[in-house]
C-alpha cells in the first residue's frame, strides 16, 4: 500500500512539473504581449485624451473663429506656434498623455524634452472641414480661367470663397466636348475638373508655405474629395477661403497724396523682395494684371498665386528651335540657369502696372522730385533690385518735404 502511495505522489509529482514546463512559456509570451500592447495603444489614450482633444477641438473652431476672423479683418495678426491644424496637448491637462509619451521615450530624450511645448493653442487656421459650412455664399464675385471667387459671409463678416466649378470656361469647353462625342459619362466628366483642381491646390498648398503682408491670407480650406459640381459649400471637395478685399483701378493711385502713394510704393518693394528670397526660392509672377491685386485694409494685396513658380529658365545650350545659350536682361547663365530672371521679371511687370503711377514725379513735394526721377530711370532700365528700391524708398519716408 505504502509503495502504491509513493508511486502515485511520484507520478503526480511529474505530472505537475510537466504542466509548469509547459505553461510557463505559453504565460510569459502572454505577459509580454499585454506589456507590448499596453506600451504601445494604452487605455487612456482611447478614452480620456481622445475624448477631451474632441471636445476643446469643438469650442476651439466654434468660439475662436468668428475673433479670429474679426482681427484679420482690422489688421491684427495671429500668432500661431504650428503650421498645421494638429493641436498640441496641454501635459498638465492631460497627463495620461505624457505619461504615455514618456513610456515610449528613452531616458535621454525624457530628459532633455522641453514639456511646456505641449500647451494648448489654437489651429493655425480659422476655417477647415468641421465649420466651412457654417459660411453662407452670397455672390460670385470673380472668376479666372480655373476658379470662381464667391462672397462669403460669416456671422456678418466678409470673406472669399474660391471653388472650382462647371461653370468656368475650360471645364465648360471640356464637358461640352465630351457631350458632342456621346462620352459624358461620370468618369469621364469628372476628368474635366482635374486641372482647374489641380491649380486650385497648388495655390492653397503655395500660401501654406509663403506669407506676407502684401499676399491676400488663406483664412483656411477644406479638402474632401474631387467632387466639383456642386456649388453647396458643404458638399465641395476642394474649397479655399481668403481675407476679402476690393477692386480698383490702377489709375486711381494718382489720386492719392504723396504720403500714401509712397507708403504704397513701399509695401510693393517689400513684396518684391519677398519674392526673391522666399522660403521656396526665387518666385516668379508670370500673370501681373490689374485683376490680381485687391484693397484689403488700405493695403494693396495680391490674391492670384496659381500660375507662380520658382522656375528660372535654363540656359548653356541651343538647338534648332530655340537659342538658350544667353539670358535675358543681360544676366550672366550660372549652373545652367539664368539666375535673377523671375527677379527682374517681377520688377518689370511691377513697375509697368503699379510703381509707375505711384512714383509719378511730378506728383510729389519739389526736393523730391529729383530722387523720385532718378529712381523711375532706374526702374525703367531695370538697374535697380527690389532691395535697393527699398532701401531708397525708406530714406524718401526720412525726408521732410519742402511743402
Amino acid at each position: 500500500m505504502i509503495t502504491w502511495a509513493a508511486k502515485l505522489a511520484s507520478v503526480r509529482g511529474k505530472s505537475r512539473i510537466l504542466t509548469c514546463i509547459f505553461l510557463f512559456p505559453i504565460l510569459f509570451c502572454t505577459f509580454m504581449m499585454y506589456r507590448t500592447v499596453e506600451k504601445t495603444c494604452p487605455l487612456d489614450s482611447f478614452t480620456d485624451d481622445y475624448s477631451g482633444f474632441g471636445d476643446r477641438k469643438r469650442k476651439l473652431t466654434s468660439h475662436d473663429a468668428f475673433e479670429d476672423l474679426k482681427n484679420v479683418q482690422d489688421g491684427n495678426a495671429l500668432d500661431f506656434a504650428v503650421p498645421s491644424d494638429v493641436l498640441a496637448l496641454d501635459y498638465q491637462a492631460d497627463k495620461s498623455h505624457r505619461h504615455h509619451m514618456q513610456r515610449i521615450m528613452s531616458s535621454s530624450d525624457r530628459d532633455s524634452m522641453d514639456w511646456k511645448k505641449y500647451q494648448i493653442i489654437r489651429p493655425r487656421y480659422i476655417f477647415n472641414c468641421s465649420n466651412i459650412h457654417e459660411v453662407k455664399i452670397k455672390k460670385k464675385i470673380g472668376h479666372g480661367v480655373s476658379k470662381q471667387t464667391f462672397l462669403g459671409v460669416y456671422k456678418g463678416l466678409h470673406i472669399a470663397v474660391k471653388m472650382v466649378t462647371r461653370h468656368l470656361h475650360d471645364v465648360r469647353n471640356c464637358l461640352d466636348e465630351l457631350k458632342r462625342q456621346h462620352q459624358d459619362t461620370s468618369h469621364r466628366k469628372a476628368s474635366c475638373y482635374v486641372h482647374p483642381t489641380m491649380k486650385l491646390m497648388k495655390e492653397i498648398l503655395l500660401s501654406e508655405q509663403i506669407e506676407h503682408n502684401n499676399i491676400v491670407k488663406l483664412l483656411g480650406y477644406c479638402v474632401r474629395s474631387e467632387e466639383s459640381d456642386s456649388t453647396d459649400i458643404s458638399e465641395h471637395g476642394v474649397v479655399g477661403i481668403y481675407e476679402f478685399g476690393h477692386r480698383f483701378v490702377v489709375d486711381s493711385l494718382q489720386l492719392l497724396t504723396w504720403q500714401d502713394r509712397l507708403k504704397h510704393a513701399t509695401d510693393m518693394a517689400k513684396l518684391l523682395q519677398y519674392l526673391e528670397f522666399s522660403p521656396i526660392g526665387s518666385l516668379v509672377v508670370p500673370d501681373f494684371k490689374e485683376g490680381h491685386f485687391l484693397l484689403v485694409n488700405s493695403s494693396i494685396k495680391m490674391i492670384d498665386l496659381d500660375d507662380v513658380n520658382n522656375l528660372e529658365p535654363p540656359c548653356g545650350y541651343s538647338d534648332h528651335v530655340t537659342d538658350r545659350s544667353e539670358c535675358d536682361y543681360g544676366l550672366k547663365c550660372r549652373e545652367a540657369q539664368c539666375l535673377g530672371f523671375n527677379a527682374k521679371t517681377n520688377l518689370k511687370n511691377m513697375n509697368k502696372l503699379i510703381l509707375k503711377r505711384l512714383l509719378f514725379p511730378v506728383s510729389f513735394p519739389e526736393n523730391l522730385i529729383p530722387p523720385i526721377g532718378q529712381l523711375n530711370a532706374k526702374l525703367d532700365s531695370l538697374e535697380i533690385t527690389a532691395s535697393e528700391l527699398l532701401d531708397a524708398l525708406r530714406k524718401l519716408h526720412g525726408v521732410k518735404s519742402s511743402l
